[in-house]
């Protein structure tokens, strides 16, 4: 109790202390909010004369459409009509009150400002009364706010905040209070705390559709602020280092769904995305290439800028006119020159390809279980691989989808375990992976139904010719002996990622120990809530069943220890060579009402010692192409794995046993071997765009290093 109440003083005094920490000048007239810079509308205005503007949208997007030509064309007949629609907005009219607010916010926000002159005394009055309560409640609400930093309605309620608080300054005798609530508590305090934990290196982390809000929510009021004298955006390297989630994060071209969406580039799926099969959020939205457009004019000549450019000019991401009427975009870096892999490790997201252009192949790796969010998948571990404009292998994602359940059994959520190229211990993962982040596991506290810890990423190498990563999920797959939610059959779990450019091959080592933990008597009483589960049976430790999982979009074929599906030009497949005879289990995800969701899962299980491993090497080929050689032999202590291609080289990579991640190396056609390191490389994001340490620098933080 001390303890809490110690910390609970300590963050009252952080929050008194950042009071009118950010000031602005808000100039007595308006508009105010983006056009509050006179550079910004005299280029609107004469963007306008060329490429005219037209409302359209939802009434309210109308609407706020109207107040936009207004101000353009000075045209109080559009300003009339929107300022008229405001007025008899009310949020309690709209069905859910969340939603409205926050997908409405901010349209009604720009009407009041940049139709303020058409409002009467009456209707100002009212309005701050009435968006003062709005504000409140939102505010107040128990969902979203502190705990949810990376949540879309958090995002909302800082844009909506901080827009208020500019637009209704001078009207408002409380404008200031929702100022700081956006700037000081929101985004200074809690959303910095929160980077600290889980936000290094810039990843989105709701996905997709809901995660990339956190992007395009803030630009009009942040920049806003910045034109009255404070820029939010120099508080956290957050969005700077978001340039770079979302550039690796995006399919290096143009990509082909089976049976669904083909053209654009999209974003590897993760967490709720209810419209990857339409071509997610690059090509159905707005947020990304709003974002993109904002940051490649932002401090034009930096390294950001220019990669941002050429993020937008290589997906044509969707954007609106407000951001392109921004003018000039200047000159576009080649992302030739950025590395080959990025590591984020807030998320704990690793990426790695073998370039930047189309015909690349790129992976995509989940290490950790971040904090903050709401639309959560149980993904940690998760794999993913892009070629040449196929998914070699991904997730299968969606939005509350139905999949068949393990081994075919039952149906579960698309946000359970099943749905990811994941690892699993007697059929599943734990229950929970986690809830709000580690200050909810301190010590001495009860954890309700927290994991043992998060995963811990234990080994991170950036070379030339591969990239590596060694993740230790052991402590996330268990709830504590005795807690109802536990899965007591995981003892240890390590997974290790090794993509091998020259040839791109993908090898995952699975490391995996049982527990005989079932057999304990908690687990045969009703306080285990499991009890009655199909797979809760009390096993001795070597009796534990793991398995891997892997998906592909076609059903593929199998021939002993070679799984392969065809997809357009490409071809997808899978190669095991730990164990020595693998047997598989093909499970059609499709469920009746949800076809499209599903996907062919391959499960391959190992049981019957202690102590077991799986080796997979995981690669793309043109149809044409000869297929890849994957061997391993086992050395006792260690095996040599070794790769080998007619025309990409070959590559011989050493792995120790034991159930912990150590020493190895790996030899590219016959050179010198490359140790792989024993920690984590360290990686930064500078105005002029990633860079990584050299490999014998291992002293950054969790592998990373926010520069000023």
């Amino acid at each position: 109790m001390l303890r809490r109440l110690l910390c609970v003083l300590a963050l009252s005094s952080l929050v008194l202390s950042a009071v009118h920490a950010a000031s602005l000048n808000i100039p007595a007239g308006h508009p105010r909010l983006w056009y509050g810079n006179a550079t910004r509308l005299a280029q609107a205005r004469t963007y306008n004369q060329t490429v005219p503007f037209t409302p359209t949208g939802s009434t309210t997007q109308l609407n706020a459409g109207r107040a936009l030509r207004g101000l353009l064309t000075n045209n109080t007949t559009d300003c009339d009509q929107a300022a008229a629609y405001l007025a008899g907005w009310r949020a309690e009219d709209q069905g859910g009150f969340r939603d409205a607010i926050r997908q409405q916010g901010d349209s009604l926000l720009l009407i009041y400002d940049w139709c303020h002159s058409r409002l009467t005394a009456p209707q100002i009055a009212t309005l701050v009364t009435r968006w003062n309560g709005y504000m409140d409640t939102e505010n107040a609400d128990g969902f979203a706010n502190q705990g949810s930093e990376a949540n879309n309605y958090f995002w909302g309620r800082v844009r909506n905040n901080l827009m208020w608080g500019i637009a209704s300054f001078g009207d408002n005798p409380r404008a200031q209070e929702f100022i700081n609530n956006a700037l000081d508590l929101r985004l200074s305090t809690w959303f910095s705390r929160w980077y600290g934990d889980f936000g290094r290196g810039g990843v989105f982390v709701e996905g997709a559709d809901y995660g990339s809000v956190m992007l395009s929510y803030p630009i009009i009021p942040f920049a806003s602020a910045a034109d009255f004298g404070y820029d939010p955006y120099t508080a956290t390297p957050f969005f700077r280092e978001a340039i770079y989630a979302l550039i690796y994060g995006t399919t290096p071209g143009p990509t082909t769904i089976t049976d669904g969406f083909s053209g654009g580039a999209l974003l590897f799926p993760f967490n709720d995305d209810e419209s990857f099969r339409q071509g997610s959020v690059i090509n159905n939205r707005q947020y990304l290439g709003d974002f993109a457009r904002y940051f490649g004019h932002r401090d034009n000549t930096s390294g950001n800028a220019v990669h941002m450019r050429a993020w937008l000019a290589a997906t044509n991401a969707g954007r609106s006119w407000m951001f392109d009427a921004l003018g000039g975009t200047g000159q576009a870096a080649d992302l030739a020159t950025l590395p080959t892999d990025y590591y984020a490790p807030g998320a704990g997201v690793f990426y790695a390809r073998t370039g930047h252009d189309a015909n690349a192949t790129a992976v995509h790796v989940q290490l950790g279980t971040p904090g903050g969010i709401e639309h959560r998948h149980r993904d940690a571990g998760n794999f993913q691989m892009w070629r040449k404009g196929r998914w070699i292998t991904r997730e299968t994602t969606g939005y509350s989808d139905q999949i068949a359940g393990f081994a075919g059994n039952g149906s579960v959520d698309s946000e359970d375990h099943l749905a990811h190229n994941g690892l699993q211990f007697q059929g599943r993962t734990t229950a929970m992976w986690i809830g709000t982040g580690p200050t909810v596991i301190p010590p001495g506290e009860d954890r309700g139904d927290q994991p043992d810890g998060l995963p811990e990423v234990v080994r991170v190498q950036h070379a030339t010719d591969f990239g590596y990563v060694a993740v230790d999920f052991t402590k996330s797959y268990r709830n504590t002996n005795g807690r109802r939610v536990d899965w007591p059959y995981a003892d240890k779990a390590v997974r290790e990622f090794l993509f091998v450019r020259p040839l791109g091959a993908l090898i995952v080592l699975d490391r995996m120990r049982g527990s005989a933990d079932s057999t304990l008597p908690f687990y045969s009483t009703g306080n285990w809530v499991n009890a009655n589960a199909p797979l809760s049976d009390h096993l001795a430790p070597e009796q534990v069943r793991r398995t891997f999982l892997m998906h592909f979009e076609t059903q593929p074929t199998i021939a002993g220890s070679r799984v392969q599906a065809a997809l357009g030009t490409q071809v997808s497949e899978l190669r095991t060579l730990v164990p020595a005879s693998p047997m598989y289990r093909l499970v059609n995800e499709d469920r009746p009402g949800d076809e499209p969701a599903g996907q062919y899962r391959l499960e391959l299980d190992s049981s019957g010692t202690l102590e077991s491993y799986f080796i997979n090497v995981i690669h793309g080929r043109d149809s044409a192409e000869a297929a890849i050689t994957a061997t391993a032999v086992d050395n006792g202590m260690s095996w040599t794995v070794q790769l080998t291609h007619p025309t990409r080289g070959s590559a011989t990579i050493l792995l120790n046993k034991g159930m912990a991640s150590q020493g190895g190396s790996v030899t590219i056609n016959g050179g010198a071997p490359v140790a792989l390191i024993s920690g984590l490389q360290g990686i930064s994001v500078t105005p002029a765009g990633p860079v990584w340490a050299s490999a014998s620098d291992s002293i950054f933080r969790n592998g990373f290093d926010a520069a000023p």
